[in-house]
């Protein structure tokens, strides 16, 4: 099945839609965000402190939202947490408009409320796509996901890196209000098109039966008797601890090492961006058999271009490390969500990606408060050296454990295969 085959599935075809110019705004925002932290507080320190105040929401509603993510309609959770991300920020535009530099509580308050809304997105998003298509077509949809999400931001970074950096030079003030501003236009937009999207129901026959509390119990015990799940949780929060202070001494070394330009920031992403471009549809055609192994193999890559980063006071060294852990990452990624997909049974698949969601953003605010820390206390060359090695150890941990390293990839093929003709009819449906 090609790109083409699932984007003629309407239901599927609005969602991508939607998600793709979400994902270009919140690009644009993201490294825009983190800019401006540093340059309203002069403080690498609370770059990390935004970092936490982002993840602390899903540690305090992942529980909730993935039970509700399995109880109600899948499309309402994801329409509502647009529209309430870009209320969030139309209001940031109003409070920043005309003013030098936003309020500082405003870059606290902003990162905290939008995680607050998304950590209800997430899992709902994750658990729709195999409701959307096809079984036999969830590795090709779940490819084109990560490919979009891979491309979209590179226009988002683009316009990051010429037209804002410019802005920023000339008129600062418009720059606070746009990088705002064209967010909440892309939740807007994202909205819309969820609209056409089918109602998504949990398949699941106690519905209307099972309490809340029940529901969140069950999911527990769900993860707990897969114990190649707990693994995987676990080693996604390991890895989570060494990458979450990245972004810090990612802004600190733009400071030290390379004049401190957002535009500079931009380009890093984008290399790393386009290289997971050209890389995911590349490893999809591998079809790797053993997604734990793949898994791993990717992390310790990640880990060991990271590590470089460390002795690399060039602009290019620095781009290419970047564009080889976007390699890395399609073979760290892709081959295990498309495991997850067909694996997870949809009853509990909301909440099962939200305990993942909870348990990765549990170590952000650890390792985010960590960052300038680290950074004053061992350098930037030996912070980047730690995130590193970290980063391969959590890779290679999980080889310890034999249900988790013994897994293999579902073969779709061996399923009934659905008409792709049909799902586009029933699924355009209302």
């Amino acid at each position: 099945m090609t790109f083409r085959d699932v984007l003629r599935i309407p239901a599927y075809r609005n969602l991508w839609l939607g998600q793709a110019i979400s994902i270009i705004g919140d690009a644009l925002y993201y490294t825009s965000f983190m800019f401006m932290v540093k340059k309203v507080t002069g403080n690498d320190s609370m770059v990390g402190v935004v970092g936490a105040l982002e993840a602390i929401p899903f540690i305090l509603f992942s529980g909730f939202a993935g039970v509700l993510a399995d109880r109600v309609d899948r499309k309402k959770i994801l329409i509502w947490s647009d529209l309430l991300c870009a209320l969030g920020l139309i209001v940031a535009v109003l409070v920043s408009f005309g003013v030098a530099k936003p309020p500082l509580w405003v870059l606290l308050v902003m990162p905290f409320l939008l995680s607050s809304v998304r950590c209800f997105f997430r899992p709902a998003l994750n658990a729709v796509l195999p409701n959307l298509v096809p079984k036999e077509a969830i590795p090709t949809a779940t490819t084109l996901t990560q490919t979009t999400n891979n491309l979209a931001p590179l226009f988002g970074l683009a316009i990051s890196a010429s037209a804002i950096a410019s802005i920023w030079e000339f008129q600062p003030k418009l720059f606070f209000v746009l990088v705002f501003g064209v967010n909440a236009v892309s939740f807007l937009a994202s909205a819309g098109f969820l609209l056409l999207v089918p109602p998504v129901i949990p398949d699941r026959e106690d519905l209307h039966e099972a309490h809340p509390w029940q529901d969140f119990k069950d999911g527990l015990r769900f993860i707990k008797g897969r114990r190649e799940l707990v693994v995987l949780i676990a080693l996604i929060f390991w890895f989570r601890l060494f990458v979450a202070p990245f972004f810090v001494v990612y802004i600190a070394s733009n400071d030290l090492w390379f004049g401190g330009k957002p535009s500079t920031l931009a380009w890093f992403e984008f290399s790393f961006f386009a290289a997971m471009l050209v890389a995911t549809p590349l490893v999809a055609k591998l079809n790797i058999r053993r997604p734990t192994w793949s898994f791993a193999i990717g992390l310790a890559m990640v880990g060991l271009f990271v590590g470089f980063m460390a002795f690399s006071r060039s602009i290019w060294l620095f781009v290419l490390w970047n564009a080889l852990c976007g390699i890395a990452i399609p073979i760290t990624d892709l081959p295990i969500n498309i495991w997850l997909q067909h694996t997870i049974p949809d009853e509990f698949r909301g909440r099962f990606y939200a305990a993942m969601n909870m348990l990765g953003a549990a170590a952000v605010p650890i390792g985010s408060a960590l960052g300038g820390l680290l950074v004053k206390s061992l350098g930037l060359e030996s912070t980047f050296i730690l995130m590193g090695v970290g980063m391969i150890a959590s890779g290679l941990i999980g080889f310890l454990d034999a249900p988790y390293r013994n897994v293999r990839a579902i073969q779709a093929e061996s399923e009934p295969k659905a008409s792709t003709e049909g799902v586009a009819e029933r699924m355009s449906a209302p």
